[in-house]
């Protein structure tokens, strides 16, 4: 008889940092974008979590199964670093220059929505009855969050639909990303995927910041707004993103991609501490909400026994 397996695995605790991790780029993100442009964001951020992740490479002895890709994995590794780190930056930071960080991350959370689609058409997951039920309570949760305030947006009441359509944008790039990760991460190391899909999307990056708004702003920015910006490309980048990837690569996309509701709770909270921005007591019943459809999610996920 096959020993059961624990109920509690260390992805569902991953997952938690992934989360918190991706939160808290948004308030802190809004205020580096005060001071820096968008573009620069993205590049410093990019750097800096191509080069952390690729110093543990090298410390691992990892850093060789680049060099023995395949032509196609080598592609597929730059479509992923294009929609995954490129544009999803570009987008993201854009938006944070514009909109509240609690909102931008709410949006940016309807990615799940574009993954369980996507999966379905892709990787050819079925999704169940339950599941979907869980989705849309997620949803339910997700909209009392992002409309705390007694459904309004911002102070003035005005909304940014630029800044709104960047949001929406990167989630539908961060879906993508996903998605077409699961495929490549079947056969090859998370890791070392991620780390070439950050180079090519660095790369493309400080190229198109040096060719437009270069970097001179980074230079009086001041060191606090530079620490700043390092921390989210340790962070944000260097640690949240190889983490995503293992659990991606043990569970299917629709199942572990609903962890990532918890970014919008997290992203409201930093939001009050570090921005100050203020919720009302719809946001503890949307939490609430976000956090019953996860588990309802999870729960349809191992009544048929998926792993």
């Amino acid at each position: 008889m096959a020993d059961k397996k624990p109920a509690i695995r260390i992805e569902y605790f991953l997952m938690l940092i992934v989360t918190f991790f991706w939160a808290i780029g948004h308030p802190l993100g809004r205020i580096i974008t005060q001071k820096l442009y968008p573009f620069q964001l993205a590049a410093i951020t990019l750097v800096t979590g191509f080069l952390t992740i690729f110093i543990y490479l090298l410390f691992t002895g990892r850093v060789k199964q680049i060099f023995k890709l395949s032509l196609r994995d080598i592609f597929i590794s730059f479509v992923l670093g294009v929609l995954g780190f490129f544009v999803y930056q570009i987008l993201t930071f854009s938006a944070l220059s514009r909109i509240p960080a609690s909102i931008n991350a709410v949006l940016i959370s309807n990615s799940v929505v574009f993954i369980a689609i996507f999966s379905a058409i892709f990787l050819k997951e079925k999704i169940k009855p339950l599941t979907i039920f869980g989705i849309i309570l997620a949803v339910v949760g997700v909209l009392l969050v992002t409309f705390n305030q007694g459904f309004s947006l911002g102070s003035t009441g005005r909304i940014d639909f630029l800044g709104i359509s960047f949001s929406l944008l990167g989630a539908l790039s961060s879906a993508l990303y996903s998605v077409f990760g699961k495929k490549i991460l079947s056969s090859n190391d998370p890791l070392v995927i991620t780390t070439l899909a950050l180079f090519f999307g660095a790369v493309l990056q400080v190229i198109l910041t040096f060719s437009t708004v270069g970097f001179s702003e980074v230079a009086f920015a001041g060191w606090k707004i530079n620490l700043l910006t390092i921390f989210l490309g340790v962070t944000m980048i260097g640690i949240a993103y190889p983490l995503w990837f293992v659990c991606l690569k043990r569970f299917p996309a629709s199942q572990i991609s609903i962890y990532m509701y918890l970014t919008p709770v997290f992203g409201v909270i930093l939001s009050l501490i570090i921005l100050k921005e203020r919720f009302s007591w719809l946001f503890w019943i949307g939490g609430l909400i976000i956090l019953v459809a996860i588990i309802i999610t999870n729960a349809a996920k191992s009544r048929k026994g998926d792993v």
